[in-house]
């Protein structure tokens, strides 16, 4: 236990090495602090239980909203501009 107020450079530090602790005001316990655990990558067998129940994608479909969306004609952006 710790006064964070007195002593948060060694909590910190501690929270650096993953250490956890209990914050404390007056000597009454206040809070439990764990360091964040981050995972840097996602295991290849996680990743393809995800998009394993993934719905397939109709690529007929995303192309016909496509092109509904986006007009492709070419234009000049300068036309009208006097430029």
């Amino acid at each position: 236990m710790c006064q964070f107020v007195n002593d948060s450079p060694s909590v910190t530090r501690g929270l650096r090495e993953g250490n956890g602790t209990f914050l404390t005001i007056n000597g009454e316990s206040l809070a439990e602090v764990e360091p964040i655990k981050r995972r840097r990558f996602v295991p290849t067998a996680e990743a393809q239980a995800v998009f394993a129940t993934a719905p397939a994608v109709g690529w007929d479909e995303v192309r016909a909203d496509l092109d509904t969306m986006i007009n492709d004609e070419l234009r000049d952006p300068f036309e009208g501009t006097g430029l």
